[in-house]
């Protein structure tokens, strides 16, 4: 009875349905047909605690996560969305009513053992899908990956801010719940401990001073070395990381460290290990950086795909990505990579030798940092400094391995001002991009739509995810989501430019066809006024102005 969904729908109803165009159907064509479930045939090998093959489609189970992203819902409305909404079941494959959607433990299982299998060898399987149907909508689509631009984007993790004293306090807390650990500890110890055990560090952080709250931070050190050395922990525990980053000891007394002294890569709670801290400007953030490669197309008119995507803790810098995805975007267009487009961030010798060595033009908006008094212009054995702010020239005397010019500036404590190779080098380089033709550089700002729409449902800058794995399914799903709309756009709007152009054609010949008629009949009138004399005769103006209309 129920074979033919669209049989028992209206007609508007049924032809959006079955509409060829539709969102659902494109995705289930462009995203959900094409993704190769062999990819994940070693979460499901026989074989060392494996279950075989899986109860449920792993086409569905991924075409959910990106469908979640997609939308920006919770589970519970994904999977509400799966049972009654006619579109996304669709989406899904699910083209009759009777299909039954994978339940959410089955989701969940499949999720869980992704990142399981992603710790043990190292290998994401989520991404390997990634780019498994990026590439073949590349192909399909003959897009060209020679050309590619890239950013980054600090994104939060779904964590709470803690004060210093409310994170070693609550990671401390955490591994004394742990079962067996207060048993392990002898009497004197295990009464110093429920004394913080029975403590509520939010509220002392909010009633104490800050002398208090560095006692407090004090004391707690001095607990939590004597449980380490009591237990003997090793590097492996978070308690044993948390001391040892925000503690010295020296002769079996531990003393806090300047707050200087704790690096960016320090726990920042206890709910998420792998987020880092990093301050970009105004913006501080707890959490990870995401670098989004996509191809430039813009000649052909077809859209930028998104060919890789990466996620780091939010420490790591943005020159480190680029030879990763760079071949990334190879295996997946196939092409080679001619033309990188980044903003200054990405520069650095590194990437300078990279691209050299692979014939890659690397095309930035700057260098970081701000631009120097001096340029400094070699020539052969000879150096030649300009002074940006008075525009004198001054000749450099070679002094070893640096270059040096009597110091401008009366007042300085230096008689000499030094420049070395790298800061000639610098130089250089800043000359090089200022000689960029705009047009090159502004490609790279349409990347920031793809950041735009990467983060477009994010609260306050977070996800809705702890942990780094968690947050790479998060990136490959929510990509995958973007590449498809915008093919989805591109085939729309491909088909109304044909439209277009037929209609176009049709009006030219048309018009030639008008403008043939007209000719032929104002040729006839001329024979007409020849053979009865209507040359000289005062109503031939008024007959030549109505054959020319």
């Amino acid at each position: 009875m129920f074979e033919n969904v669209s049989n028992h729908l209206s007609k508007r109803g049924s032809r959006k349905y079955d509409d060829p165009k539709g969102w659902h159907n494109q995705f289930y064509t462009l995203v959900t047909s094409k993704i190769d479930e062999e990819v994940f045939s070693p979460l499901f090998t026989s074989g060392g605690g494996r279950t075989g093959a899986p109860n449920a489609s792993v086409r569905q189970l991924v075409a959910l996560s990106i469908l979640k992203e997609g939308f920006g819902c919770s589970d519970e409305a994904l999977f509400e969305k799966c049972e009654f909404d006619l579109l996304t079941r669709k989406a899904l494959g699910l083209f009759q009513l009777g299909d039954k959607v994978v339940s959410l433990d089955t989701w969940y299982l499949f999720r869980r053992r992704i990142c399981e299998y992603d710790e043990l060898h190292g290998v994401n399987l989520m991404e390997l899908c990634f780019s498994q149907v990026t590439g073949e909508q590349a192909r399909q689509f003959n897009i060209s990956g020679k050309s590619v631009r890239m950013d980054s984007k600090l994104v939060g993790s779904n964590i709470a801010h803690y004060s210093r004293y409310e994170l070693i306090h609550n990671t401390f807390c955490r591994e004394m719940r742990s079962e067996g650990m207060l048993s392990r500890l002898n009497p004197s110890l295990r009464k110093r401990v429920e004394t913080f055990l029975g403590e509520d560090a939010q509220k002392t952080v909010y009633r104490s001073s800050g002398a208090q709250i560095g006692e407090r931070v004090t004391l707690l050190g001095q607990v939590i070395y004597e449980v380490l050395v009591r237990i003997k922990a090793g590097e492996g525990s978070l308690l044993w990381r948390v001391f040892h980053e925000q503690y010295t000891v020296d002769r079996g007394k531990a003393t806090a460290r300047e707050k200087g002294q704790i690096a960016a890569s320090s726990l920042q709670n206890h709910n998420d290990p792998e987020a880092h801290y990093r301050q970009k400007g105004d913006q501080k953030i707890k959490g990870y950086t995401t670098n989004i490669t996509e191809t430039i197309d813009g000649e052909t008119g077809k859209p930028g795909l998104i060919v890789d995507v990466q996620v780091k803790p939010a420490t790591a810098p943005d020159n480190g990505f680029v030879q990763d995805a760079v071949k990334a975007g190879e295996e997946v267009t196939g092409d080679a990579v001619e033309t990188l487009i980044a903003d200054g961030a990405y520069q650095g010798p590194d990437n300078r030798n990279f691209a050299e060595d692979h014939g890659i033009e690397l095309i930035t908006s700057g260098l970081q940092g701000a631009p120097s008094r001096f340029e400094l212009i070699p020539d052969g054995d000879s150096l030649t400094v300009v002074d940006n702010l008075t525009g004198e020239t001054l000749p450099a005397l070679r002094t070893k391995d640096k270059w040096r010019i009597a110091h401008p500036d009366p007042g300085a404590k230096s008689k000499y001002r030094y420049f070395t190779p790298e800061q000639v080098e610098s130089s250089r380089l800043r000359r090089e991009l200022r000689d960029i033709p705009p047009e090159k550089t502004r490609m790279r700002n349409n990347v920031e739509a793809s950041i735009f729409q990467y983060c477009f449902h994010l609260r306050n800058n977070k996800t809705r995810y702890r942990g780094l794995l968690k947050q790479k399914l998060f990136s490959y799903a929510r990509c995958m989501w973007i590449n498809s709309r915008r093919l989805e756009i591109f085939l729309i709007t491909a088909s109304q430019r044909a439209i277009v152009d037929v209609l176009s054609v049709m009006k030219r010949s048309l018009n030639g066809y008008t403008l043939k008629i007209t000719s032929g009949f104002s040729n006839r009138l001329f024979i007409f006024m020849d053979f009865f004399g209507l040359k000289k005769s005062p109503r031939r103006g008024q007959i030549l102005i109505f054959s020319t209309f």
